[in-house]
């Protein structure tokens, strides 16, 4: 007799065998007892939760000639029937390879003619989604008026690409993930039937992977035992699931968060020598980055990880390393890459240059948080009282003085109003302005620059930017990109991208920006150049304020009835 996978072999034929969906078996099985039978249902849910069998289940019990609680009894004409697939009554359409408007019309013509065995005709519609807009359409009248004896059962794991107007005409059911606990249950029931032995931490990690799905759980088990000549090892499920080994991944995640670039690039070379899937290894990776944020926000983690004393302690020692925050952000960034390396061409490049940015990361702790937030409030605090200090009016009483002064007309009076203290606040300000050169670019502020170009649609500038400069800052508003390729940045201004370059850097400090692109050997004469013109804007500013003081005072002096003289 042929081999039959373990999958299959093990497909419930019941609704009390399948595993965690009590719900939506105790609605399928009252509605079998009371005969109130719909002419339309939805299954909905992730793979490997039970559409398909339910529906088969299901199927069954509403023709079964006699149902035992609301469960088929798999031994009837009818029932070995539909199982053997020889009563065409119940039909199983793949809709993937058959999503057509003609394949839809064979089916509106078969509802026209009564089972012919049966109590009901019933189709399974599998992954229905996929219908075209046309077959959807053709089969909309057929759900909203069906004939008599008729039974649809559509499964999808995206029920969000249905049409609202297919929805509303059936009955929808929702199907949970498999918890890690059920999945683990059953592996163990199917490893004794069959006189496996096994290690539990094997048996967990199979259902950690499965990712809620029983059907890939008992698939990896399936491959295993054959892997492992019927003793299922964790080195021997890691291997056939094409996982690294535990320890691998612990060690990259140590030189992740020590920023060990270099240990970063050779274990990343390991990964590809071994011929390893870089997305299988990040979702790892990504895994193991939960089982921290577990351990250092659980009080006992071993209700979720379902670990031994000693990896617990391994998981602890590691989580030491890092805080909640960070380990957020890794994840974020884990994520995007794992994205990125969909659409990759250069696989390994696209991993490495992503893991060695995510060495180089600075994620802002409170305490940078509040020093920032800080020296924006004392910047704005300065900008307020530049402000006030050149549209306020001068006191009443300085006025007084400034009259009796004129009126006695003492040379010592006449002199005095030239020390005013808005000339001493901008003697006290020059040596800031005038120490002010490009420095280094912040890092989160570059790689923030970099992405909003990137989301222009211009990658090819940024990663342009990214491998052949650097960033620098010249207050107030000015991002230097410095070229240490002179060909490099004479691509770039051919691009002619500067709208979007300026606007890209706007976004990313939050404030105007302009952008200018220089060698780094002109980077120092730029600086210079730009501390002249900004010592010569300074000059203009006072001559501009002594000067509306001048009429300032002249106009109070008319009003006030004194006069104003000119001493030079």
């Amino acid at each position: 007799m042929a081999y039959v996978a373990l999958y299959r072999k093990w497909r419930p034929l019941t609704f009390d065998e399948v595993v965690e969906q009590e719900s939506i078996v105790t609605i399928l099985k009252n509605t079998v007892k009371t005969g109130r039978i719909a002419h339309a249902y939805l299954f909905c849910g992730t793979r490997g939760t039970g559409k398909t069998t339910l529906a088969k289940i299901f199927a069954r019990a509403i023709n079964c000639l006699s149902p035992k609680d609301g469960n088929p009894c798999n031994e009837c004409d009818i029932c070995k029937g539909i199982l053997s697939g020889q009563i065409l009554d119940v039909s199983e359409i793949d809709a993937a390879s058959n999503n057509g408007v003609d394949n839809i019309r064979a089916i509106i013509d078969e509802t026209n003619y009564a089972p012919s065995i049966s109590k009901y005709r019933v189709y399974i519609i599998d992954e229905v989604h996929m219908l075209s807009t046309g077959a959807f359409n053709a089969l909309l009248k057929t759900l909203e008026e069906p004939p008599s004896g008729v039974v649809f059962i559509l499964a999808t794991t995206e029920p969000h690409k249905l049409p609202v107007t297919i929805l509303s005409r059936c009955q929808r059911y929702d199907f949970k993930r498999i918890s890690r606990q059920g999945i683990m249950s059953r592996l163990e029931e199917i490893c004794k039937d069959i006189g496996v032995k096994y290690e539990t931490q094997a048996l967990n990690f199979i259902a950690q992977k499965a990712d809620g799905a029983l059907r890939d759980a008992i698939s990896i088990l399936d491959q295993t035992i054959a892997a492992s000549e019927n003793n299922i090892t964790l080195k021997a499920a890691r291997d056939s699931s094409g996982s690294l080994d535990r320890m691998f991944i612990e060690q990259f995640a140590e030189k992740l968060l020590l920023q060990d670039g270099g240990s970063i690039l050779k274990l990343s070379d390991s990964i590809f020598a071994d011929g390893r899937d870089p997305s299988n290894f990040i979702s790892e990776l990504m895994g193991l980055f939960r089982s921290l944020l577990i351990v250092q926000n659980v009080d006992n983690p071993k209700e979720l990880l379902y670990e031994d004393d000693e990896e617990i302690e391994r998981l602890k020692k590691l989580s030491s390393l890092t805080n909640t925050k960070e380990i957020a952000y890794l994840v974020k960034e884990l994520s995007k890459l794992e994205n990125n390396l969909k659409w990759a061409v250069q696989r390994k490049i696209v991993f490495e240059a992503g893991m060695l940015n995510l060495c180089d990361r600075r994620t802002s702790t409170e305490d940078d948080m509040a020093d920032r937030i800080s020296l924006l409030e004392s910047k704005l605090a300065d900008l307020v009282a530049n402000g006030l200090k050149y549209a306020q009016v001068s006191p009443v009483v300085a006025v007084e003085e400034k009259v009796e002064k004129v009126e006695e007309k003492k040379e010592e009076n006449i002199v005095e109003p030239k020390e005013e203290p808005v000339k001493e606040e901008i003697v006290e300000a020059r040596p800031t302005k005038e120490s002010k050169s490009a420095k280094p670019i912040d890092t989160l502020d570059w790689n923030d620059f970099l992405q909003n170009i990137t989301d222009k649609n211009k990658s090819s500038i940024s990663a342009l930017i990214r491998v052949n400069s650097k960033g620098f800052v010249l207050e107030p508003n000015i991002l230097i990109i410095a070229f240490s390729n002179k060909m490099m940045m004479d691509m770039v201004v051919r691009n002619n991208v500067f709208d979007i370059l300026d606007e890209s850097a706007s976004m990313a400090f939050g404030k105007p920006m302009k952008v200018k692109l220089l060698m780094e050997d002109e980077l120092e004469a730029f600086s210079a150049s730009s501390a002249v013109e900004e010592n010569e804007q300074e000059n203009k500013e006072k001559d501009d304020n002594f000067e509306n003081a001048l009429n300032l005072l002249s106009q109070l002096a008319e009003d006030e009835g004194f006069e104003v003289f000119n001493i030079e």
